[in-house]
């Protein structure tokens, strides 16, 4: 496959100032004690506590839950950085990768491989140091969208893979989820954990605007059966990161057999919530922004694929204008530069 040379808008880079702002170039580590009053994950974050069997629970069990609930969000993070995120990092760095691309795009990446390591070993660091304090055991799980990975990967002709895994990160790199945006200010939860999120989230500013930039270069050059080899896939890929991992809430429930009986019952339970829906739709709603500003739904098929899977409504209904977006919370430093939406407002 052959992409087409494009002629440049020119590329402003988000790294100018990177020495002074990236956590692993400008922030010493931390050594944070653990306050015994506070919580290590919010409940109002924790998947399984939107349902009451798990809210209602004795303060033990609840407490266990959220120290799970937060290995889960570290294992993810550990897995993703220096799994996908960075094996794309590094392909944006070959200079035999999409040629085409600016110098400076270039360059950057080398930065974000080198953030993207740093987060991963922060992540490490605070897990070692809550499973020795608390003395919970983490679940050593393989996050569900590593496997979802493999089969868009492995479903493809070789010289196709490349581009889909540019795209399942350009995907993950996109979205802005509860982790980044409230947990930095939850003061419910401990100060170590804040700390970590913050951290992540300042970089990940940088990196939402430079991943948003790589698909406004790669995605009007793809040829038309590209294009829509690769947009029936990406429902796929924003569900691997946004969907909750069932067989993750299952074991931890099932580290607990005398509170919860029909585990698999309350996570089906959950997962089908109108509240987890719209979840997934908000964390979601920044990069289907940027999807429909670049007329990915313009092709029927993938408009369908979205419309099937729940994260944009059937085309005979009302869809809401760009206009009719608005942040409803604080966005993380880094972000601001782009247009985030997360909560429509009604015209009424």
């Amino acid at each position: 496959m052959t992409l087409v040379s494009p002629r440049f808008d020119l590329y402003e880079s988000q790294f100018g100032n990177w020495d002074e702002l990236s956590y692993i170039r400008s922030k010493p580590r931390r050594a944070t004690p653990f306050d015994p009053n506070l919580y290590f994950y919010p409940e109002g974050m924790a998947t399984l506590f939107a349902h009451p069997r798990v809210a209602n629970s004795p303060e033990h069990v609840r407490r266990e839950l959220l120290v799970l609930h937060l290995y889960n969000y570290l294992e993810f993070t550990v897995r993703l950085e220096l799994g996908p995120v960075n094996d794309v990092s590094k392909l944006l760095c070959l200079e035999d990768f999409l040629p085409w691309l600016p110098s400076q795009m270039r360059d950057d990446a080398f930065k974000i491989y080198v953030d993207e390591g740093a987060h991963a070993e922060m992540c490490r660091v605070l897990m070692m140091s809550v499973q020795q304090s608390t003395r919970v055991e983490r679940l050593r799980l393989t996050p569900a969208f590593l496997r979802t990975l493999e089969d868009l990967v492995s479903s493809e002709q070789p010289e196709h893979r490349p581009l889909i895994k540019l795209f399942f990160v350009i995907i993950s790199e996109t979205l802005i989820t509860g982790s980044l945006v409230r947990l930095p200010k939850d003061e419910t939860v401990q100060r170590a954990v804040r700390d970590v999120a913050n951290d992540h989230a300042t970089d990940e500013g940088r990196h939402h605007a430079y991943f948003r930039k790589v698909f406004e270069y790669v995605w009007p050059r793809l040829p038309r059966e590209m294009k829509r080899k690769i947009g029936i896939l990406l429902p796929d890929m924003i569900l691997a990161f946004l969907q909750p991992d069932k067989s993750a809430l299952m074991r931890m429930l099932e580290s607990f057999p005398e509170h919860f009986a029909r585990p698999a019952q309350i996570v089906e339970e959950v997962i089908d919530y109108k509240s987890t829906v719209d979840g997934i739709v908000a964390s979601a709603s920044p990069t289907l922004k940027m999807l429909r500003e670049n007329h990915v739904f313009d092709d029927p098929a993938i408009d369908n694929e979205f419309t099937r899977l729940r994260l944009v409504p059937p085309r005979n209904e009302s869809r809401p204008s760009m206009s009719n977006w608005r942040t409803d919370q604080a966005i993380p430093a880094g972000f601001q530069d782009q247009p985030v939406e997360l909560v429509e407002v009604s015209s009424e």
